[in-house]
């Protein structure tokens, strides 16, 4: 069985960084949303929708890599 390798640490610190702006993000989308329902602006709700999912993809591959898990894409 290999290793574990470690992290360096601003890799680490840059990996956090990303998932607590994905956070940020979300809490944005949900204004969003809200503004978008508020509208009836079905086009907004879309655009707010794939926005994200393709969070949602950042933050697994955030994820993977801080935990050592990454294998690319």
């Amino acid at each position: 069985m290999p290793s574990k390798t470690r992290l360096a640490n601003k890799t680490i610190w840059a990996l956090e960084d990303i998932l607590a702006l994905c956070l940020t993000m979300r809490a944005d989308l949900e204004r969003a949303v809200e503004q978008a329902e508020k509208d009836l602006d079905l086009t907004l709700l879309a655009t707010v929708a794939r926005l994200s999912l393709r969070i949602a993809e950042i933050e697994s591959l955030a994820r993977d890599a801080r935990n050592g898990k990454y294998s690319g894409r």
